[in-house]
């Protein structure tokens, strides 16, 4: 299965041709990091716990050498066309070994990154809502680190934003529409430096919902017109935080302002239409209405990501940016990291990336078998069709939020999934 991929290094644009395959190797080859997928004796006659594990240290590496001749591993070649704008290509190969450990490292890092912000905008959100002075620093120190997660491996951060508590709304909220917005800004290719004033942005953008009375913000039901009335004010509650700051990137001040306008000019607090809202007002509302549709409330369950992304897409060019829409509706996909992914088989595991060229064959965390009973959770790679114990292909069927099959994804990250080669656990937030 080809993927193709086009990206500029150092000025030059090339077009990248992958295909997922195996190379058998004889154990004095193998180094830390690769994976396995096939030894040359059978599964049972090997103290691994998994039919294809991670070489992770060298104390791996003496084993799988003491027990093996060969081994099989999962490689990705690469075809890199260059393309001179002349119509002329020159060829070059690469192969490289699957990062399953990048992965894994990334995840951790990440897991730490966002507990690290949730944890600074709980006290920004604190200091609003008692009328103390904000301490911006540490929390423009979080989102450089965010902005780092997202540029080194947005799927294992977009991951996280999946993690919601409900009665944690409003901090998680914050964090995942920074993330998201950076995620979305790295799409459209802007600077590192520009990541970190839309992280600002997106982190800050509901700080003002501190100042709206709580038995108004967390009602468990619909609001009645004085009470959106009111609650439509913590656009100019954050406008009155925020402004005259000189530790705080300016533009923040107009995205918590304007985060609720629309390009047709039928928003608030003002009704201004698409001339006056800026490419980071435009980024931050659409990731935050994604991240609120997709969030259970008191009052309501969220939706699913699919159904949100229909919502994007109906209201492209009325209340959202079509541009921003489209990049948004691209990166997170039909299979989001994060989600329940059910196989035709009957089998579900938790989506857990999806490599650009693979969109619709991601990597799964099994979990579930064919009865819904849980078994041994194990790495399924879509993109090497891979078979299920019948010898019948995996199929994706159907995408559910974390809670149905009475899985939570909460849970089993809470409790530290452990994978040989995908080996990860986040503190309580």
């Amino acid at each position: 299965m080809i993927g193709s991929i086009t990206t500029t290094r150092n000025g030059r644009k090339f077009q990248i041709n992958k295909r997922h395959t195996r190379k058998r190797m004889d154990v004095s080859e193998l180094t830390a990091g690769m994976y396995i997928v096939e030894l040359d004796r059978p599964w049972t006659d090997s103290p691994f716990l998994f039919q294809g594990f991670l070489l992770e240290n060298d104390e791996d590496l003496l084993l799988i050498k003491t027990l093996c001749e060969w081994v099989v591993v999962e490689v990705t070649e690469e075809e890199w066309c260059e393309l001179d704008g002349r119509g002329k290509a020159s060829l070059q190969h690469r192969t490289r070994y699957v990062e399953k450990q990048d992965m894994a490292q990334q995840l951790s890092a990440a897991s730490h990154t966002y507990q690290s912000t949730k944890l600074q905008i709980k006290r920004l959100l604190a200091s609003a809502q008692l009328g103390q002075a904000l301490n911006l620093k540490e929390a423009q120190a979080a989102v450089k680190d965010c902005v780092e997660r997202v540029l080194n491996n947005p799927n294992a951060i977009l991951w996280l934003t999946r993690l919601k508590h409900q009665d944690e709304y409003t901090a998680e909220h914050s964090v995942n529409v920074c993330l998201l917005s950076i995620a979305l800004g790295r799409e459209m290719e802007l600077a590192p430096y520009e990541l970190e004033n839309l992280g600002i942005c997106g982190l800050m953008h509901d700080i003002g919902k501190m100042k709206v009375p709580a038995e108004i913000l967390n009602k468990p039901g619909p609001l009645d017109p004085q009470e959106f009335a009111e609650m439509a004010r913590h656009t100019v509650y954050a406008k009155q935080l925020l402004m005259g700051r000189t530790d705080i990137y300016p533009g923040a001040v107009d995205v918590a302002y304007s985060h609720h306008e629309r390009l047709d000019g039928k928003g608030y607090p003002r009704g201004i239409d698409s001339s006056k809202l800026s490419l980071f007002t435009r980024i931050v509302t659409v990731a935050d209405a994604y991240d609120a549709m997709t969030s259970d409330r008191c009052y309501k369950s969220g939706m699913s990501s699919l159904d949100a992304l229909k919502v994007l897409n109906n209201n492209s060019g009325s209340q959202f940016d079509p541009e921003l829409v489209r990049r948004f509706v691209a990166m997170i996909g039909l299979y989001p990291p994060g989600y329940l992914l059910e196989m035709s088989n009957g089998e579900v595991g938790i989506i857990l990336s999806a490599d650009p060229g693979y969109q619709l064959k991601p990597k799964v965390i099994m979990i579930l078998g064919p009865d819904k009973q849980p078994q041994p959770e194990r790495i399924v790679n879509l993109s090497m069709e891979p078979e299920d114990d019948q010898g019948v292909p995996y199929r994706p069927q159907a995408v559910f939020r974390s809670g149905c099959f009475g899985v939570h994804v909460n849970d089993y990250i809470n409790r530290g999934l452990r994978i040989k080669g995908f080996e990860y656990a986040i503190a309580a937030g």
